[in-house]
């Protein structure tokens, strides 16, 4: 492979040597970028010195504008489209490159150089040719060879300002025999940064996640493996190793540093004389200890010293934003960018402050990629002389605008979903609103609604298009709200939505918090090291064999514990993998998605938030009408019609009272109190029973004074009078008489004691506790419910 790479490269470069330049079809991306790479370190250092920047100005202009200006359109045949996807991958590297040679050469006029020795020049990462037909790159003194491991087309990454200071620090500690330390706050770019720089040296770059589970010997055979075959090992959120690990893993670093700065052939690693390959790099990546982001250790010491630290901060989104839009073919990148950065910053200011919430440069990437996949949607439906006129500007700004929308307000509180179309109105002003989209799919999750013998609710298909989308954009997607807001209802008719529209979906679901970490992501054996896969890990197994068009969903059904999710932590990314203690890579396809279900994610990190896409469910987008209609249709006709009119008249009322007393013994969700006072209206029958269930139902999560204020209420309300209204709770509906009795307590001359055991003695309290619970025993309506009360007020002695 390396020999043909290295051919691909002599060919390329005497091709665009010619004046004909070269052509993109014909070599792989890697080849052609680093081929761009070296013409145009060539072509730099000639115009400084012969003080001819403003022609190469123009001429890299003039290129950007060629590989702008290709028609990407395919004749519809899969193999028509998959060329087409492959190309669009080669020109946006291309793209991506040409931007920031044009950037360098603007530098290098404002800063009037006319020596290829200015630093202006010499901190650029400058490739060359040299004898032999070898590859190598220099920046500033350090210089290291082209290693031509084959990288296939992978994604190029903006160059900023932060990129170039990251890069030069990552060089200067390389060529001291070093490691790099990229730190700082989530999403900020510090493992892509190391990646790219591998991709551009023609490294391969391993990434690692590192957690608890790790131990000295596990990471003593990366190590190995990484220093036999010149890989670079990337070793993310490298702080969460436990403190005896770090400490005595710097001693192995320090090894392999001290063989790599000595050129040795040979280092010790484990007992074991392991060779050398001068190529390979240890570099960690990790984010700061303390300010939310939990389970972090400190770096001791000695291990500091090891790694040439670059501190990851602010990344200039504005520039980011620009390119990627520019790259994704928005002739008004510039000006769509900067708005889009706006919006997030007035957004992060002026929106309520939640834990969900993330206004990084993850989300607004997420908008940029989605923003391309709409653009390129529109552009298939448009005639040929419509593409030659191209997308105008106020089509560019919908498209975006679209994009924002889609990925933003699934996130949102039901308040700040109004203020944040108000600030989209603000910073677009006359850009009109386009809908969510996939409009078949909407039409198909209605009829799934109505199989499901649920009611088609508008606001549950929009989240769950929203969903749609954000599975599509993200590998990990969390749905946020509390019990009995329809979180496994939403992926749920999706699913079988999707299935309908005969895409195959599985699904694997656990709740990670009903077992032990070690039986959830897998363990190694300290002694024999023999790894046991975990409930997570074999399904992972698992979905990585299944062909690419089956869809595969784990859902995690549970709390969001750092203590687990942080260990998907490289899943969750655009790394998509997963690794294990025992060394073990799982790398998943675009078919595989994580979805979690979750009340809040108060305990969860930014470095979580950031990698997630969010859907947001809340008291206020649930429609109490529908779910009471929905329970009503479930019943028997003949119930259905008795009960509708007094739920009309009355439920809503009682609902809005208990709601307003605002006090429960057991803290619970709107939906809970609704499906509560539904629990005892199976089988009522008249106008006084409706109201002592409605009572029995709304009011039993209520205190004692409470709920006997609530009787008196619900009793006027309906003109009900009552035997004893001293004890207006102690009542029940005689069917009989038709009508409202108080309960009375049994003679207690009657009972025996059996061998020593005392039976319950059926007071009128007692009588009453009974048939508060009696219903939900019924074989039809089988309920789990929960008795509360001090001690020894005999809660178990009821239930047997």
């Amino acid at each position: 492979m390396k020999t043909t790479l290295k051919q691909l490269l002599v060919e390329c470069l005497k091709e665009g040597r010619s004046e004909g330049g070269m052509d993109p079809l014909k070599s792989p991306s890697q080849i052609l970028c680093l081929a761009d790479a070296i013409l145009f370190t060539e072509r730099c250092e000639e115009s400084i010195r012969e003080g001819r920047l403003t022609n190469l100005m123009k001429e890299l202009e003039a290129k950007l504008e060629s590989y702008t200006g290709v028609d990407l359109s395919s004749d519809g045949s899969p193999e028509g489209k998959a060329e087409t996807h492959v190309l669009e991958l080669k020109l946006k590297a291309l793209i991506l490159d040409t931007i920031h040679n044009i950037d360098v050469v603007e530098a290098l006029i404002k800063k009037s150089s006319t020596s290829i020795m200015d630093w202006e020049w010499q901190k650029q990462l400058r490739f060359y040719m040299g004898d032999g037909d070898k590859a190598y790159m220099k920046m500033v003194d350090a210089q290291f060879d082209y290693t031509y491991e084959y990288q296939g087309n992978a994604p190029k990454l903006v160059h900023t300002p932060l990129t170039d200071k990251c890069y030069l620090t990552l060089t200067q500690g390389m060529d001291m025999g070093l490691g790099g330390n990229p730190y700082g706050p989530a999403g900020t770019g510090k493992t892509e940064s190391v990646k790219a720089l591998g991709g551009l040296f023609g490294r391969q770059v391993l990434v690692f996640n590192c957690d608890e589970g790790i131990d000295v010997k596990s990471m003593g055979r990366i190590f190995v493996g990484l220093v036999k075959c010149g890989a670079w090992g990337c070793f993310d959120e490298f702080n969460r190793l436990e403190e005896a690990v770090l400490s005595a893993v710097s001693m192995q670093i320090q090894t392999i540093q001290a063989a790599l700065k000595s050129q040795a052939a040979t280092t010790t690693l484990l007992d074991k004389q392991v060779p050398v390959d001068p190529n390979s790099g240890i570099f960690i990546t990790l984010n700061p200890a303390g300010k939310g982001y939990g389970g972090r250790q400190k770096l001791p010491d000695n291990l500091k010293q090891l790694f040439r630290p670059v501190a990851m901060s602010a990344p200039d989104n504005e520039l980011i934003a620009e390119v990627i839009l520019f790259s994704e073919g928005f002739k008004n990148a510039k000006s769509l960018g900067r708005k889009l950065v706006a919006i997030f910053s007035l957004s992060k200011e002026l929106l309520t402050p939640q834990q969900h919430y993330d206004w990084g440069l993850r989300a607004l990437k997420t908008v940029l990629k989605g923003s391309g996949n709409l653009l390129q949607a529109y552009r298939h439906y448009l005639s040929d002389e419509e593409k030659e006129n191209g997308v105008g500007a106020d089509i560019e700004s919908e498209l975006v605008v679209q994009a924002l929308r889609l990925n933003t307000l699934s996130k949102l509180t039901f308040a700040d979903s109004g203020r944040f179309d108000e600030l989209v109105k603000d910073v677009f002003p006359d850009t009109k609103f386009r809908g969510v989209g996939y409009e078949a799919l909407g039409e198909v999750l209605k009829v799934t609604f109505e199989e499901m013998k649920l009611i088609p609710n508008d606001r549950q298909i929009k989240k769950a298009l929203e969903l749609y989308e954000q599975l599509q954009q993200r590998m990990g997607v969390v749905i946020v709200g509390p019990s009995g807001s329809g979180k496994t209802t939403l992926w749920q008719t999706l699913r079988k939505a999707l299935l309908k529209m005969e895409d195959k979906v599985k699904k694997y679901v656990m709740n990670p918090k009903a077992m032990p970490r070690q039986q959830l992501l897998g363990h190694i054996d300290h002694d024999t090291r023999e790894w046991s896969d975990g409930v997570l890990t074999a399904s992972a197994r698992q979905v990585v064999k299944e062909p690419t068009d089956v869809t595969s969903w784990i859902i995690c059904d549970g709390d969001i514990d750092p203590e687990w999710i942080e260990s998907l932590n490289s899943v969750l990314d655009d790394n998509r993998l997963l690794t294990m203690p025992s060394g073990e890579r799982i790398q998943f396809g675009p078919n595989v998605n994580f979805l979690f279900e979750t009340h809040d994610l108060s305990s969860a990190s930014p470095a979580t938030i950031s990698r997630m896409g969010m859907i947001f469910l809340s008291d206020e987008d649930t429609n109490i009408q529908a779910v009471v209609s929905s329970w009503l249709n479930n019943q028997d006709e003949q119930v259905k019609k008795y009960l509708e009119p007094y739920i009309e008249q009355y439920f809503f009322q009682a609902l809005e009272w208990v709601l307003k007393a605002g006090e429960a013994q057991v803290d619970t969700t709107l939906v809970g109190w609704v499906l509560n006072g539904l629990s005892h209206l199976h089988d009522v029958t008249s106008k006084a029973h409706f109201a002592l269930a409605l009572i029995r139902g709304l009011g039993g999560n209520l205190p004692e004074n409470l709920k006997a204020d609530f009787a008196r209420e619900v009793y006027s309300w309906v003109g009900e009078h009552v035997p004893d209204p001293r004890k207006i709770l102690n009542h029940y509906y005689d069917a009989n008489r038709d009508r409202l009795e108080a309960y009375a307590s049994d003679n207690a001359d009657d009972i025996r004691v059996e061998n020593g055991h005392v039976p319950l003695i059926l007071t009128a309290d007692a009588k009453c506790c009974l048939d508060y619970f009696m219903p939900w025993l019924q074989l039809e309506t089988q309920q789990p419910f929960i008795l509360v009360g001090p001690e020894g007020c005999g809660k178990r002695f009821v239930l047997t």
